[in-house]
């Protein structure tokens, strides 16, 4: 009794790696994140990246820093002139789809560090995905009069 036990406990957690195996083949893929330098004393700033879904859809949902205490996921609206910037719970990104975060767009605000960010270091991003779980980016610091380096057509 206890070898067939012993089997099917191990076989389960065979059958849970699979699984787990195959979520991540779903998560989305970060690249080419960023952040411009800040001025000495800034304590907020935005981070830029690319996400590229993976074979199913999923959901950027929190992400987190070292080097900052906080990070929230912002959208930038225009209405009647004014332009605003608003917190989402979340942001979708479409299997196979490529969503670009960018300056005046969708992007990571950074809240809450006490150093700021030179051009040219790098920090790590940890970005946490419903369905993929958390994967890590590297933040390339960029000049404070970085342009985006974005094409316009993305998202």
């Amino acid at each position: 009794m206890m070898k067939c036990l012993g089997g099917f406990t191990l076989a389960a957690l065979l059958m849970l790696s699979v699984a787990t195996a195959a979520d991540g083949d779903t998560a989305p893929v970060a690249t080419a994140a960023w952040a411009r330098a800040t001025p000495p004393g800034a304590d907020t700033a935005a981070v830029y990246v690319t996400l590229t879904g993976g074979k199913a859809a999923d959901r950027l949902i929190a992400a987190r820093t070292a080097r900052a205490a906080m990070v929230h996921l912002h959208a930038v609206e225009e209405a009647g002139g004014l332009t605003k910037m608003r917190p989402l719970d979340g942001i979708e990104i479409p299997a196979g789809m490529t969503i670009v975060l960018a300056p005046q767009r969708t992007h990571l605000m950074l809240m809450g560090f006490d150093k700021p960010f030179v051009a040219g270091e790098r920090f790590a991003l940890t970005l946490h995905f419903a369905r993929g779980g958390e994967r890590t980016v590297d933040v390339f610091v960029r000049p404070a009069t970085a342009a985006d380096p974005s094409p316009p057509e993305s998202h």
